[in-house]
């Protein structure tokens, strides 16, 4: 299966030049014509390319005309193709795509579902969404703090949590005229047809509608270091008359700037907003909305770049490197480019080309990872054990907390968790650690140590979905005594799917090291694979130590062997 694969590779990748006669030609300050590496594709692109930078290499994503998806790395391996033709003869993909935080590509098929899919091609989760004809069918949804999705769904803005399950919809009051997007504090809003932006709350409630006067074509956050003055804004909003808006968390208008021509991409370091208008016009603006320089960049339509210390813009066979106070250093013309090229982190420029080809071009340096808006986590969950424990007498009760877990349970697969959210997270939470026996004495908890409860807690926090609510699932895991509490914790991490910090594989190597009892050992040899198959990414130093930990004895047969299969099977899909 392997040896097939990496003849697919060979024939797809044609190479026209070597990387170091590419590289040699950059370093010369003459960006080489002949593209590094090729990717013959099944047409033209239909959406793309889009960068995946959250991990090395990057990896350039492009959908073909024939429906067929393809990720292309750095390194000019072909991670992944994805066939993307066998739905029904109704359905034909929208024109966009769009990475999320944990580098997987969201993909709309026919304007009725979004999928996502990591960089080994594996779908990560599939959600329906509806579609407004002539309306919304090609915006791509914004991401918030926590790698929930805000996306458009007929007409409602919809939350679809990072597993994919719709949390909340919320009406939009007219149409949208962009895409969606999010503030600084990772809070959605909405740019509207009738000229007016929709502020919302990441849990589905609307805060506020402020007029513009002009319809938004793109919403961008602005974000600041920790504890920074509530004066400051939070979200930059491009009109279609040219304004650049600087709105802060109220909706209120703390600066305005004219560009030549509509804003079209946006950029952000933490003190100076960049923007590049339609005409191609490179920019730069202070925090407070002051002209710091412009420049042309012959980019016309095009998107900005940001990296430590270069500033690129793109437009259709075109790119222009920049340093941060506006300097021109290299130009690239990409003869019969199809589309606007991306830049990757390597200093690479995919382009999408004419002859149906992916291309990738040795234009810059080195670049180090994009500079990107680093958005604050949402508010800590509220401590509701006190009071819980001061006005519910029946609060410790198994049977009362296990009617409370279904009707969260209900809301959840309705899609109508909304503003109830955070409480019903901690809700969860203290069913899942306990904190709502602490008024028992021994005695007490060992007799009404019902472990349903916390298990079907354990469970809805993975189903909730968020990163944010791991840690009572780590306190679970160290801390019960009771292994089918400790397997629903090992289940309900996997179920999330995504390990970014690392976290998730250090709670399973210290419980692999005491060691556990076989049936969390399995289960905890199954959550990592399952969480490196469906995030595309290998597992940390700790994964893999937790898989060899088990794979050795105390641990008994049937768990040696799970950990071997899990290794194997990691290492035969993701390269």
């Amino acid at each position: 299966m392997r040896a097939s694969c990496c003849a697919k590779v060979a024939a797809a990748l044609c190479l026209s030049a070597t990387l170091a006669a590419a590289r040699a030609g950059a370093q010369a300050g003459v960006s080489a014509l002949d593209p590094a590496f090729r990717l013959a594709a099944g047409g033209l692109a239909l959406a793309g390319p889009v960068l995946d930078a959250s991990s090395s290499p990057a990896a350039a994503w492009l959908l073909s005309e024939d429906l067929s998806l393809y990720a292309l790395s750095e390194s000019g391996t072909l991670a992944a193709k994805v066939d993307l033709s066998g739905g029904s003869p109704s359905e034909k993909p929208g024109a966009f795509l769009a990475v999320d935080p944990f580098g997987r590509v969201v993909v709309a098929l026919g304007g009725a579902r979004l999928t996502a899919y990591t960089r080994i091609g594996a779908r990560a989760w599939q959600a329906p969404i509806e579609q407004v004809p002539g309306a919304a069918a090609s915006f791509p949804p914004a991401f918030g703090s926590d790698g929930r999705a805000f996306a458009l769904s007929g007409k409602s803005l919809a939350c679809l949590n990072p597993s994919g399950l719709r949390l909340w919809s919320l009406p939009l009051p007219s149409p949208a005229s962009c895409p969606p997007g999010v503030d600084g504090r990772g809070y959605p809003c909405v740019g509207l047809a009738d000229g007016s932006l929709m502020l919302a709350s990441p849990y589905g409630e609307s805060l506020k509608t402020v007029a513009l006067g002009s319809s938004p074509l793109l919403l961008y956050p602005l974000s600041f270091p920790s504890g920074a003055s509530t004066v400051l804004p939070c979200l930059a909003a491009a009109l279609s008359d040219g304004r650049l808006l600087l709105v802060g968390a109220e909706g209120d208008i703390k600066a305005s700037y004219r560009s030549k021509a509509a804003t079209l991409s946006l950029a952000w370091d933490g003190a100076v907003l960049y923007g590049l208008d339609a005409s191609g016009e490179a920019y730069a603006l202070s925090a407070g909305g002051r002209a710091l320089w412009s420049v042309p960049t012959q980019c016309a339509r095009g998107r900005l770049y940001l990296f430590a210390e270069r500033l690129v813009a793109a437009g259709q066979g075109r790119a222009v490197s920049l340093s941060l106070s506006g300097e021109v250093f290299r130009e690239l013309g990409i003869p019969g480019a199809a589309g606007t090229p991306a830049i990757s982190p390597g200093g690479l420029a995919f382009s999408s080309g004419s002859d149906w080809v992916l291309a990738a071009y040795r234009f810059e340096k080195p670049l180090g990872p994009p500079r990107l808006p680093e958005l604050p986590p949402y508010p800590e969950l509220p401590d509701l054990v006190a009071r819980t424990l001061q006005y519910d007498p029946m609060a410790a009760d198994s049977d009362d907390q296990l009617k409370r877990l279904a009707d969260i349970d209900k809301s959840l697969r309705s899609g109508t968790m909304g503003k109830g959210e955070p409480e019903a997270a901690a809700y969860c939470a203290a069913v899942a650690t306990r904190a709502l026996e602490r008024n028992l004495s021994q005695a007490e908890r060992r007799l009404g140590g019902n472990p349903l409860p916390r298990s079907r807690a354990c469970y809805l926090l993975g189903d909730l979905g968020s990163p944010a609510y791991r840690e009572p699932l780590f306190r679970v895991l160290e801390a019960d005594e009771d292994p089918a509490v400790r397997a629903a914790a090992c289940e309900a991490l996997a179920g999330l799917g995504v390990d970014r910090d690392g976290r998730s594989m250090a709670a399973f190597l210290a419980a692999a090291a005491r060691p556990v009892d076989e049936r969390t050992a399995l289960v905890i040899a199954a959550a990592i694979e399952g969480m490196a198959l469906r995030s595309g990414i290998a597992p940390s130093e700790d994964g893999l130590r937790t898989l060899i930990k088990l794979t050795a004895k105390p641990y008994g047969q049937s768990v040696r062997n799970r950990a071997s299969a899990a290794l194997g099977r990691i290492a035969g899909s993701i390269k």
